[in-house]
């Protein structure tokens, strides 16, 4: 019986798997609008991963915590007292930190937005606040979640709400007791926070009710005295002036009549005499700077005319005012430290 030659079939081999995508990165984003009484607006965009906690109940206390610092050091809120806050470690889990340059309604990878206007200070102290918290699938055809709070109280008390549903998804699991707890410890916090602010927000309380509230208020500054153990030292946010641009002089002659402001802040206008070797001035911007003085510096420009050469020591920065309607326009400005007459310059032939 012969035997067959011929070559043996070699077992067929299937293409090599292609290698598993990495999963794709989703983040938790703070969009911060915040307006100043000139009609002045700050935005800030940061952003941080969206695990373990890029959720709404531990974020939306972080944003609970700074109205709550706003309101104890009575500090104007601005886009430095808000990135100072995030970055200081009082927040005892990690914040958004890092810069967000894309558009969040259209990006599919943000899990969580949180887009807050922030007003200043009103009459009870705290400042005026609209959040809207948006939660999201990334997957195509995932869900959307949409909330709205208006108001200082009614966002107090969504962070509370928050974090108590937060504690009651946690209870029970031994593996995230820790977190549990936390999550309870916060949550306290919020509840003493949203009492601060509903109190403050109803200033007409008759005499009987803040007396059947008195034990009450002190279990509440205990627990706010705790919090600041708890989440490190509360140190003051700190003011505009610690962010603000480095101190400039700079020469030129007041273009028109000093103009006075109701909060007793004098508006001037100086025509720069000449470029001024910073960074922070270019060859494009206007020749004319509109500088605001305060206190001393403001009484001192009172009695100064229009064409009078002054020396101004300050910092350099923009405002966002209104012009015609809604259209947005952005100003040099000069925050005057020190004005003085320029002894050493010649007074303009012509003067407005």
């Amino acid at each position: 019986m012969s035997r067959s030659t011929a070559p043996a079939a070699e077992p067929q081999t299937s293409p090599a798997e292609e290698a598993p995508k990495p999963p794709r990165p989703t983040y938790a984003v703070l969009n911060a609008v915040i307006s100043d009484d000139q009609g002045g607006e700050e935005v800030l965009r940061l952003a941080m991963p969206s695990e373990p906690f890029g959720t709404a109940a531990w974020q939306m206390w972080t944003v609970g915590l700074y109205l709550a610092r706003l309101h104890r050091h009575q500090v104007q809120p601005s886009a430095a007292t808000l990135r100072a806050h995030l970055t200081s470690g009082v927040v005892p889990f990690p914040t958004p930190t890092a810069r967000f340059p894309y558009g969040l309604l259209h990006d599919s990878r943000p899990t969580l937005i949180l887009d807050l206007e922030l007003g200043p200070l009103d009459a009870s102290g705290w400042p005026s606040t609209s959040l809207v918290v948006v939660e999201q699938d990334t997957e195509p055809y995932g869900f959307t979640r949409v909330r709205r709070f208006r108001t200082l109280r009614a966002t107090a008390k969504a962070v509370r709400k928050e974090l108590d549903d937060e504690c009651s998804r946690l209870a029970g699991k031994e593996e995230q007791r820790e977190l549990f707890e936390l999550a309870a410890k916060l949550c306290q916090q919020a509840g003493a926070i949203q009492q601060r602010a509903r109190e403050s927000a109803s200033p007409l309380l008759g005499g009987a009710a803040r007396e059947s509230m008195h034990a009450e208020g002190e279990e509440r500054e205990r627990l706010l005295l705790e919090l600041e153990e708890f989440c490190g030292q509360d140190a003051p946010l700190p003011d505009d002036a610690a962010s603000a641009s480095p101190v400039q002089t700079v020469t030129g002659h007041l273009e028109r009549a000093t103009e006075v402001m109701a909060d007793g802040t004098a508006r001037l206008y100086v025509r720069l005499a000449g470029a001024c070797g910073t960074a922070s001035w270019r060859a494009d911007r206007p020749s004319v700077v509109i500088c605001t003085a305060r206190g001393a510096a403001a009484r001192g420009v009172l009695a100064l005319k229009p064409g009078t050469a002054v020396v101004v020591v300050g910092r350099a920065g923009t405002a966002v005012y209104q012009h015609e309607e809604d259209v947005r326009r952005r100003a040099d400005t000069f925050e005057v430290l020190h004005i003085g007459v320029d002894l050493a310059a010649g007074t303009p032939a012509a003067t407005a």
